[in-house]
């Protein structure tokens, strides 16, 4: 099975899709930069720091 990321480097021509000054060089950096458990783990705290700073905006709003 592949990731979106592996998917998306299959795709033919798959660069012309990439932003000006970005290649795959430095997308695969970033990919292989951590693991797959510790990407999970740093989502999970920028998910929970995220959904702190909209609980504490609604308390100010009420």
């Amino acid at each position: 099975m592949m990731t979106p990321y592996e998917k998306f480097k299959s795709l033919r021509q798959a660069e012309h899709y990439l932003k000006d000054k970005l290649d795959f060089k430095k997308l695969d950096d970033i990919a292989t930069a951590m693991s797959d458990n510790e990407a999970a783990d740093y989502l999970q705290q920028q998910r929970k720091i995220l959904f702190k700073h909209i609980h504490e905006d609604c308390l100010k709003s009420a």
